[in-house]
């Protein structure tokens, strides 16, 4: 047997294997509650197929998520389960939804070029669904899903385009997952980005992640997109989830998907005391943060006197007796002209702990770092006469360093690197 003859025999057993399954059953929606963090209440109902048995109800995710090889059977076979659950929801959701809310539907980059190639004959299928029932397009949200897709990304937005132009939004799944392709968000400038949960986890544990959501928030408020965290199971994670700004919540934590849709502030008063929880403990988290830097900009003023020039090198002219020296988290210091040059050695601890001078940095330049322009803003706008930079991560010695500035002149800034963690 020839390898293409046994690969189109293999993908027609699976489809025969999966149609039994579905005949176990009467394929039917379910959904699932999408809180505001603005409002408190639902914001939305997440489209979910579930195969109905004797046994109970089944989720049908692995039926989707199976890889299909381009057009063939099983795409088909998936496709057409797709459009009835879908078109079962609309129907469901025009009758019995609270009118302020919206549904999220769920759609593969394959399905939407599977559209286009058919876009000069034909509409969309969801796009004629919702004029039958009669929906006001602005209700729905298309969710695209994170899947293998072979073609540029690009070409999908002129499909893109038509939801747009008849009123739907768009969000993009599962952003930051490890298959996850940022540069959807960039080409099409979704409306919502939604968070998956696999992600926010591993967030609580790794730095690398807690970057990439703080990265993703600052990109969806460049974007003026909304951020969706999916999946929320514990009070943790729902606090990280608003502390990366989150404006919706989804997940096991409120709400599971029901066959019936949840009152519109059904969830109000969990939601109002997770809101409440939250500020109490960024209020805590702020207050020590203050207390952290009021103490370190106390000790570093013991040492903003202690340079003098010789040679046209500026250089630390006392000995190191003083306290701050001695506090395990000084790390590093330095001075630099107002263009970014080095003028003075760098003094850091040494692995025995004391401080040596290190000439090798004189010259360098560091106006590259967004520690020294933040510092150059905030000295002209402040009154503090120390600043301080955002957290950061020194990738040669694995910690997480702020940095404090000071000018000592108007052509010397004095520049204090301290240890906030260590990797």
């Amino acid at each position: 047997m020839y390898p293409s003859m046994q690969i189109e025999s293999e993908s027609h057993k699976l489809v025969r294997e999966w149609k039994e399954w579905l005949s176990h059953g009467e394929i039917i929606p379910v959904f699932q509650p999408i809180l505001s963090s603005e409002s408190t209440g639902i914001y939305g109902y997440e489209l979910l197929g579930r195969l109905s048995t004797p046994q109970g109800l089944l989720s049908l995710g692995e039926f989707f998520l199976t890889h299909t090889l381009g057009y063939d059977e099983l795409f088909f076979l998936k496709k057409q389960v797709d459009e009835e659950i879908r078109f079962s929801a609309l129907q469901k959701f025009a009758k019995e939804a609270p009118p302020e809310t919206k549904l999220f539907l769920n759609i593969s980059p394959n399905i939407l070029y599977h559209a286009l190639l058919n876009l000069e004959t034909t509409l969309p299928q969801t796009i004629r669904m919702v004029r039958e029932v009669g929906l006001d397009p602005t209700r729905i949200v298309i969710e695209i899903t994170e899947e293998r897709f072979p073609h540029n990304l690009e070409l999908l937005k002129p499909v893109l385009n038509l939801y747009r132009k008849e009123g739907f939004s768009i969000a993009v799944d599962d952003a930051g997952s490890e298959a996850s392709n940022l540069d959807r968000i960039g080409l099409f400038h979704p409306e919502i980005i939604k968070v998956d949960l696999q992600m926010l986890r591993r967030s609580t544990f790794s730095r690398n992640f807690k970057e990439i959501l703080l990265n993703l928030s600052k990109l969806g408020e460049s974007l003026g997109s909304s951020l969706l965290f999916e999946g929320i199971e514990s009070e943790d994670e729902l606090y990280n989830a608003l502390n990366y700004g989150a404006r919706y919540i989804q997940g096991y934590y409120f709400a599971k998907p029901e066959l019936h849709f949840a009152n519109r502030f059904e969830y109000r008063s969990e939601m109002q005391s997770s809101l409440e929880y939250f500020h109490a403990r960024k209020q805590k988290e702020m207050n020590l943060q203050i207390e952290w830097e009021t103490i370190w900009k106390n000790k570093l003023s013991e040492i903003v006197m202690g340079f003098g020039q010789e040679d046209g090198i500026w250089e630390w002219k006392e000995n190191f007796s003083t306290t701050v020296f001695g506090d395990g988290d000084f790390f590093r210091m330095y001075i630099t002209n107002h263009m970014g040059f080095q003028v003075s050695p760098n003094y850091a601890r040494t692995d025995l702990g004391d401080m040596k001078p290190d000439y090798s940095f004189l010259g360098k330049n560091w106006s590259f770092r967004p520690y020294f322009f933040e510092h150059l803003h905030k000295s002209k706008t402040s009154r503090d006469a120390w600043t301080l930079s955002q957290m950061y991560h020194d990738i040669s010695e694995s910690m997480m360093l702020r940095t404090f500035a000071r000018n000592l002149s108007e052509n010397l800034i004095l520049f204090i690197d301290v240890v906030v963690s260590r990797s």
